[in-house]
């Protein structure tokens, strides 16, 4: 398994843009790599789609996404306002989760946080 960052060009945007806008509604991303033949196994195709997406988005195009439907372009400021909402949330959550365990997790004498507990006992 490779590490490396999908390289994405500027054809392959253009396309996947393209796909989008003559889309006749949601597309997972499954869906996207078929239709344009981008290599590699599911994951790695589904990582080079959401490459693409993010530099479609950081583009200023106003791609939003449901988990059931998949990615669809969007004109409508509140779809587009709704959508930029439910991901703040959703990383909120993640840092207050992160937090929490970092919190609970155990020290060894020079603050290191411990994945596992260094003196287990055995309950009888």
């Amino acid at each position: 398994m490779s590490d490396k960052k999908p390289h994405i060009t500027t054809d392959e945007a253009a396309a996947c843009l393209t796909l989008l806008e003559s889309a006749a509604g949601p597309m997972t991303a499954a869906e996207i790599a078929a239709r344009l033949n981008l290599a590699g196994c599911r994951e790695s195709q589904r990582r080079h789609v959401r490459a693409l997406v993010k530099h479609l988005r950081d583009t200023d195009v106003w791609i939003a996404a449901t988990l059931s439907d998949g990615y669809f372009l969007t004109k409508d400021p509140d779809v587009w306002a709704k959508h930029n909402v439910d991901k703040q949330i959703g990383a909120k959550k993640v840092i207050s989760q992160a937090y929490r365990r970092e919190k609970c997790c155990l020290r060894d004498r020079l603050g290191q946080g411990l994945l596992f507990n260094p003196n287990p006992r055995v309950c009888v």
